[in-house]
């Protein structure tokens, strides 16, 4: 507690603080929700771990922020005029918490859906005047598959027995899907623009609002940086297609709603039309089946590795979300 309030005075924060607790789910972060006197906010320590150039997330939140665009919630600054105050406890972020408001965690409607494809729309069409190469990557390569195919032939050379045995047929599919990095070279190669990209467009990673679920902010700008639009509307396909968790545990509950993908794309695309080009056009759908792959990959290399980047909060939950993703992957494939 003591650490805390030292970390909002830190921000000028001069209020009475009446609670401090834990806030929201995330696989990375952790967020504290403040509650003062006069208002709420919310207090985030960055994972140091998996963001260890906080000066490169400073660099460009400054670049972003300083457009002063309405989709984004308040950063507070310290006197100095950073964005981050950092301490020998950690990196720390202060926004403020937005009342009458949620980021949800799985879809219930067509609606819900298609205010966060546009809201993270409008994310691609504002940031489009921005110069990609002010930008640099939070995290290197942070969505690079042939780097995560290579995390993940290593990770099978030192994987338990126990962990390898349970992973053959997951391994097998991974093998399988290996041609879609090929693809994406070859999309870069017939000129897939860079843009500046959130980079992990989950559907958490945005707020609606609790009244009429109408797309808020965009939240959680870490990974903002040098991407393509494939990866912003790809990990929305995957986290947005299928009502079922992320670790759902029944398998037979990943499936794909038709009426979601169609309320996906128009969404995203009424966000941004006029910014894209064709080949991104075109191809937005495999952008679904990339970015679905690399979690898949990415979730199964963690759990060989012994569960060392991404939190679990119960037995072989990170091999249950390479098994959701791999089957919500041959799902999209079909549809493609």
């Amino acid at each position: 507690m003591d650490e805390l309030l030292a970390v909002l005075k830190a921000f000028n924060i001069q209020e009475e603080i009446n609670k401090i607790t834990l806030f929201g789910s995330g696989h990375i972060n952790d967020t504290y929700k403040i509650d003062a006197t006069d208002k709420c906010y919310l207090l985030q320590k960055i994972n140091s771990g998996v963001f260890f150039r906080p000066e490169i997330i400073e660099e460009n939140l400054k670049i972003l922020l300083d457009c002063k665009h309405t989709l984004f919630v308040r950063h507070y600054r310290t006197p100095a005029g950073d964005i981050h105050f950092i301490n020998d406890a950690g990196i720390w972020r202060l926004t403020d918490f937005i009342s009458e408001a949620y980021s949800p965690e799985t879809t219930t409607s067509a609606t819900q859906v298609a205010e966060v494809a546009r809201g993270f729309g409008n994310f691609i069409a504002r940031t489009d005047p921005l110069s990609v190469e002010d930008f640099r990557e939070p995290i290197p390569c942070f969505h690079d598959l042939n780097k995560r195919l290579a995390a993940f032939s290593e990770a099978i050379k030192t994987a338990s027995e126990t962990r390898l045995e349970a992973s053959q047929l997951l391994i097998e599919k991974v093998k399988k899907f290996s041609r879609i990095a090929a693809q994406f070279q070859e999309l870069v190669a017939q000129g897939l623009p860079q843009r500046v990209c959130h980079n992990d467009t989950k559907l958490n990673n945005c707020l609606l609002s609790e009244a009429d679920d109408r797309f808020q902010y965009v939240i959680d700008l870490d990974t903002v940086g040098p991407g393509y639009v494939l990866f912003d509307f790809g990990d929305l396909v995957r986290t947005t297609v299928s009502a079922a968790a992320e670790n759902e545990r029944d398998e037979t509950q990943i499936n794909l709603n038709p009426a979601y993908y169609t309320a996906l794309e128009e969404g995203f695309i009424e966000g941004c039309r006029e910014v894209l080009l064709p080949i991104e056009l075109k191809n937005l759908r495999f952008g679904g089946l990339y970015m679905t792959y690399i979690i898949a990959v990415r979730f199964l290399t963690d759990y060989l590795n012994g569960d060392i980047y991404y939190k679990v909060s119960f037995e072989n939950e990170n091999h249950i979300r390479a098994r959701n993703q791999l089957r919500l992957l041959e799902i999209l494939e079909d549809c493609s």
